[in-house]
């Protein structure tokens, strides 16, 4: 049975936890309620996408499975191939690779090559040649390597997709990926703007701009109480913003005041070094995420009432988005939300334009 909104994806184990095994729960759920796809955005302790990507797939039948994102860098080439290529068959072609840039300072920690644009292209074509049953060897950012093979290709390679924020990374994902997810907290008019960068680039590429598939991330509370809605939405937004030269990114993005991410890095809660992502849960900082404008919140996530946020969904696919990652609201929460938006969807849309990615060859944007 087809699944009731392909274009709707959500976040298994949203945030930082600590008991992975609440994505058994979480995952036939998601599937049971008719989501197109389910996510998971790696982090280094209890949250290793290989473990819970084959989970998913042995849990489901039909919704589609995707890594939100993992870093290139702290994973050698040859173990992103057998990932895929495991995952495609296992899945029966239900997976999708995300891939990131990460942060500079965690690779500074971890010892690790840097992320950059040409890395981020070098890895889409080292994995897309070896899924097609070529070999490798070379220097360049991602390492040295004097011989990459794999003995028997995968029948079908999974699709490739790319986070992005700034307008290089959205430009090229353009060129060289089958999609591209957007950062949460976007503006509607950002969600337009990285659109056109990405669509604008596949074509100078020589690429159909619609075979690009734009995936918004929507961070949603719908029919939550206020302490629930708050952890969801602003908490989660200080996570992001008071990352150095990272927030920075998220404002230019929305073309927000920046002089409020001055006064949300000066709090004192955050003395000695501390973060809000890691020393602190989201509902220890609602004092700091009273800071931010109510406006911000109301035009950059989907906050409210079910019938509300259903609204946002339909705004978001009318700014660009050929589908949307609901996040930080885990399956259980976003029954009542699916029920609303179902009653408003665009059902003629996803049926004329499936908003799933399919894999491109070796050489794309090359």
């Amino acid at each position: 049975m087809a699944l009731r909104f392909p274009e709707i994806g959500i976040y298994t184990l949203p945030g930082r936890i600590n008991d992975p095994q609440r994505c058994l729960e979480e995952i036939p759920l998601a599937e049971k309620l008719g989501i197109g796809s389910v996510w998971l955005g790696e982090r280094y302790d209890f949250k290793n996408a290989e473990v819970i990507c084959g989970a998913a797939a042995a849990l489901t039948k039909e919704i589609k499975i995707a890594t939100g994102l993992i870093n290139y860098p702290t994973h050698h080439p040859m173990e992103l191939v057998s990932f895929g290529a495991t995952m495609s068959e296992m899945s029966g072609d239900r997976f999708a690779m995300g891939l990131a840039r990460g942060f500079k300072a965690l690779y500074d920690c971890f010892g690790t090559p840097k992320a950059s644009l040409k890395g981020l292209a070098d890895t889409a074509e080292i994995l897309r040649s070896l899924w097609a049953g070529n070999n490798y060897s070379g220097e360049g950012p991602l390492g040295s390597y004097p011989y990459l093979f794999v003995a028997e290709a995968p029948k079908k390679a999974p699709p490739l997709l790319l986070g992005a924020l700034g307008p290089k990374t959205l430009a090229l994902a353009g060129r060289c990926y089958d999609g591209v997810l957007l950062h949460p907290f976007l503006t509607d008019e950002a969600v337009t703007r990285a659109t056109k960068i990405v669509h604008d680039a596949a074509e100078a590429a020589g690429r159909d701009p619609g075979s690009v598939k734009i995936w918004s991330t929507m961070v949603c509370a719908a029919d939550q109480d206020a302490d629930e809605t708050s952890a969801i939405g602003p908490a989660r937004l200080l996570t992001y913003v008071h990352m150095e030269g990272y927030g920075e990114q998220i404002f230019a993005a929305n073309e927000w005041n920046p002089g409020i991410l001055k006064k949300i890095r000066a709090h004192p809660l955050f003395e000695g070094g501390r973060t809000a992502d890691q020393d602190f849960s989201r509902y220890e900082t609602a004092e700091v995420a009273a800071l931010f404008p109510d406006e911000w919140l109301a035009s950059s996530a989907a906050l409210g009432t079910a019938e509300h946020c259903a609204r946002r969904l339909n705004q978001n696919f009318d700014a660009g988005a050929d589908g949307i990652l609901l996040h930080g609201s885990v399956p259980k929460q976003v029954a009542s939300l699916l029920d609303a938006y179902e009653k408003i969807r665009y059902a003629d849309r996803f049926i004329a334009n499936d908003p799933w990615m399919q894999p491109s060859p070796p050489g794309t944007g090359r």
